[in-house]
C-alpha cells in the first residue's frame, strides 16, 4: 500500500513524495498548469497536480467508502487507485445478523418525498413588452423541452441521493452529437484543493473519470494514435479481472482571473499526452452541483449519511447485542434432578411424547436474556435518527398520523412536513435554475456553430418543437423556479383545496375539474373543457404567429367574447402588434355578430303574429321561429 511522507517544498511548490512497494520513489507537485507553454508540459503538470490533490484528499475516499457501505453495503474499494483494500473486508460480520439501516430507510424516504415536485425554471421580463414577454414565453417551452429530452427530473432525482449519501450530487453538461447532453458524476472524481475552494467558489476543477478507449478515439479522431498508446486504466486492484480497455482521462478547468486576464484554460489529458487544449472564457464551470447541507468551510457538502453515521453504528451494536443474547440464554432449558429417574432420551422433539421420571419432575425454564432497557434505549436511537433527519416514523412507513382523514387535516400536515425539508427544497429548485442557465449556454453556443438549435417540447396536444429564440434575452435572463403545480399532492387536500376556490369565486366549476387532475375523470375533464381550449388555441394562433381562424357554428359564443375581450386588455398594454391587435378586434366582432344572428327580435305590442299591420303603418312581416339546436347557446330574448 501506497505511503505518503513529507517532503521540503520546492521553488515555492508543496509535493508529496509517494513510496511503493520495490518500485522506484514518485513525486506528486501541484503547478500552475493553465501558464504551461507546451503541449507535454501541460499534461505532466495537470497530472503531476491531480496526484497531489489525491494524495492530499485520501480521506475524501475512505469517507465516500463508508458511506456507500452504511447505505447499500457496497464499498468503494480502490477507487481510481486509492487502496480500500482493508475496508471492503466484511469484518467477519454473520450474514444472517439483525439489521435496522435507518440511513437508508431515511434516505429513500426523503427522496421520495422531495423528488415528486418537479421544479420548473421560468423566464422573466421586467415591465417587457409583447416581443420580449413572447420571447420569454418560448424560453420556458424550450427549457421544458430540454428537460424532457434530457429526462432532467429522473437524473436529479439521483443527484438528490448522491447529496445524501455523500454530501454533493453532480452533473456535468456538455455537447454531444450536437445536441446539449447532461450526465451524472460521482463527486469522488472531482477534485478540488481544499485552499482554493475554502469558500465555496474555487478557481480550478479537476475530473478524473475512466472512459472507453474506443469513445475517446471516435470523439477526437485527430489524436486517435495517442489514445491507443495510452496506459490502460483500472479502478480496482485485481487489474488482470476485467474485459473492458479504459483509459484514465484528467480534465482541468481554470477559470478566467479577470475580464483581461486571458488565463482561463480547458484541457484534457492522459498518460501519453493532451488531447485537448482550448482557452475558457466562461466564468463558471460546466457543472451543476447540489449540496445536501453545506458546510461553514470548504467546497464539498455534508450528507445525511455522515450526520446519522454515530446513531447508525450504536443501533447496529445494540442489534448484535441482542441478537447474541437471545442465541446464548432465551433458549429453553430442562433442569432435572441429580438421581431422579428421567429417560433424556425422551426429552425429544416430539409430539406428544411421553416423558417417564421417578422422583421429581424435569422442569422446563427460559431465563431473561435481554432487558427492557435496551429495547428501550433501541427505541430511541431509531427515533432519534428519525427526528435528526426531519422525517416522521410514519412517513418512512407510508402511513399517516390517526384521526387525520379530511383534506384540511392532511393538508396542514404536509405544510408542517415540507417546512422542516425548505432550505433543502431551495436547493433543489436552484439546481434546476442552475441546470438551466448552463443549458441555454451550452444551446446558444451549438446555434452560433450551426446557425440552429430545436427541441421537443411535450404539451397536451402532443410533441412541438420549438426552435432557440435568437433575441437579446439570452444575454442576460433571469430565471425563477416554480414548482409544476402548488396544490397539495395527496387527492383529499387537492380536492379540499380546489373547492374552496370554487366557492370563494376564484375559479369556476369547469376550471376547478381541470385543476384536480384526477385519472379516472380525466375523459370527462377533456370534454367539459374541449370548447374553453380550442378558443385559447385560436387566440394564441393569432398573438403568436398572426393566424386567424373565423369563428363558426362550434364556437361557444359566451366563452369565447369574454376571453377575447381578456385578450384585448391584456395585450393592449404590452404593445402587441397593431396588425395582431386587429385580428383580435375582427374576431370580437365576429363573434358579437353571431350572437345577435341567433337573438330574435321580440314582436310588437298589440299585433299578433299573422295578422295585417295597422291602418297607416308599415306591413310587418310574419316573424320566424328560432332555431333549435345544440350547438348555439340559447339567450333568452330582450325584454323590451
Amino acid at each position: 500500500m501506497p505511503r505518503i511522507t513529507d517532503a521540503p517544498r520546492k521553488n515555492g511548490r508543496d509535493t508529496v513524495t509517494i513510496k511503493t512497494g520495490g518500485g522506484p520513489k514518485k513525486t506528486a507537485t501541484a503547478y500552475k498548469w493553465w501558464l504551461a507553454g507546451s503541449k507535454t508540459e501541460l499534461a505532466n503538470q495537470v497530472l503531476d497536480t491531480v496526484g497531489f490533490l489525491k494524495e492530499q484528499q485520501q480521506w475524501r475516499y475512505r469517507q465516500a467508502t463508508v458511506y456507500a457501505r452504511l447505505y447499500g453495503n457496497m464499498p468503494l474499494q480502490n477507487f481510481f487507485g486509492n487502496n480500500m483494500t482493508k475496508m471492503a473486508v466484511g469484518q467477519n460480520l454473520p450474514i444472517d445478523r439483525p439489521t435496522m439501516n435507518v440511513i437508508q430507510s431515511c434516505v429513500d424516504t426523503l427522496i421520495s418525498r422531495i423528488s415528486q415536485q418537479r421544479p420548473r425554471p421560468v423566464f422573466l421580463t421586467d415591465n417587457g413588452d409583447y416581443r420580449l414577454r413572447n420571447m420569454a414565453k418560448q424560453m420556458n417551452s424550450f427549457i421544458q423541452g430540454e428537460f424532457y429530452q434530457m429526462k432532467a427530473y429522473e437524473l436529479g432525482a439521483l443527484l438528490l441521493r448522491d447529496a445524501t449519501i455523500w454530501g454533493t450530487g453532480c452533473a456535468k453538461i456538455y455537447e454531444k452529437n450536437r445536441r446539449v447532453a447532461i450526465e451524472r458524476r460521482v463527486c469522488m472524481e472531482l477534485l478540488v484543493d481544499e485552499n482554493d475552494g475554502i469558500y465555496g467558489d474555487p478557481r480550478c476543477l479537476y475530473e478524473v473519470k475512466l472512459v472507453d478507449r474506443s469513445v475517446m478515439a471516435a470523439a477526437n479522431s485527430d489524436k486517435k494514435s495517442l489514445i491507443e498508446n495510452a496506459q490502460q486504466g483500472f479502478p480496482y486492484a485485481q487489474a488482470d479481472r476485467t474485459a473492458s480497455d479504459q483509459i484514465i482521462v484528467a480534465e482541468a478547468w481554470h477559470l478566467p482571473s479577470g475580464p483581461d486576464a486571458n488565463d482561463g484554460r480547458h484541457c484534457i489529458v492522459c498518460s501519453e499526452g493532451t488531447i485537448l487544449d482550448e482557452p475558457w472564457e466562461k466564468d463558471t464551470f460546466p457543472f451543476v452541483f447540489l449540496h445536501y447541507s453545506p458546510r461553514p468551510m470548504g467546497f464539498w457538502g455534508q450528507g445525511l449519511a455522515e450526520q446519522l453515521m454515530g446513531t447508525q453504528v450504536e443501533i447496529n451494536k445494540l442489534l448484535m447485542t441482542i441478537s447474541q443474547s437471545i442465541n446464548l440464554v432465551g433458549v429453553p432449558r430442562v433442569f432435572v434432578e441429580d438421581g431422579s429417574k428421567v429417560v433424556k432420551a425422551h426429552l425429544n422433539n416430539a409430539i406428544g411424547s411421553i416423558v417417564t421420571y421417578r422422583g421429581t419432575k424435569p422442569q422446563y425454564e427460559v431465563a431473561p436474556c435481554v432487558p427492557q432497557e435496551l429495547y428501550a434505549q433501541l427505541q430511541r436511537l431509531v427515533e432519534y435518527a428519525y427526528q435528526q433527519s426531519g422525517i416522521s416514523t410514519l412517513a418512512a412507513a407510508a402511513q399517516k398520523p390517526a384521526g387525520l382523514n379530511s383534506g384540511e387535516a392532511l393538508r396542514n400536515y404536509d405544510d408542517i412536513q415540507s417546512d422542516r425539508f425548505a432550505a433543502l427544497v431551495k436547493r433543489y429548485d436552484q439546481f434546476y435554475i442552475d441546470l438551466a442557465y448552463q443549458d441555454i449556454y451550452e444551446a446558444k453556443e451549438i446555434c452560433e456553430e450551426d446557425g440552429s438549435y430545436t427541441t421537443v417540447y411535450p404539451n397536451k396536444d402532443g410533441t412541438k418543437e420549438i426552435d432557440l429564440p435568437k433575441a437579446d434575452l439570452l444575454e442576460n435572463p433571469i430565471i425563477q423556479c416554480f414548482d409544476a403545480s402548488s396544490l397539495p399532492r395527496d387527492p383529499a387536500g387537492r380536492l379540499q383545496k380546489v373547492t374552496e376556490m370554487m366557492q370563494a369565486g376564484i375559479i369556476d366549476p369547469q376550471e376547478g375539474r381541470r385543476l384536480l387532475d384526477f385519472p379516472d375523470i380525466e375523459q370527462e375533464d377533456k370534454l367539459k373543457s374541449a370548447r374553453k381550449e380550442r378558443i385559447l388555441q385560436i387566440l394564441d394562433q393569432i398573438v403568436e404567429s398572426g393566424k386567424y381562424t373565423p369563428v363558426d357554428p362550434f364556437t361557444d359564443l359566451m366563452q369565447a367574447k369574454e376571453l377575447v375581450v381578456d385578450y384585448i386588455n391584456l395585450y393592449a398594454s404590452a404593445k402587441l402588434e397593431e396588425s395582431k391587435m386587429q385580428l383580435l378586434r375582427n374576431y370580437y366582432t365576429q363573434v358579437l355578430a353571431m350572437t345577435q344572428a341567433g337573438m330574435t327580435p321580440p314582436p310588437m305590442p298589440g299585433a299578433a303574429p299573422g295578422m295585417p299591420p295597422a291602418p297607416g303603418g308599415a306591413p310587418i312581416a310574419v316573424p320566424q321561429g328560432r332555431p333549435q339546436s345544440d350547438l348555439l347557446p340559447m339567450t333568452a330574448p330582450a325584454s323590451a
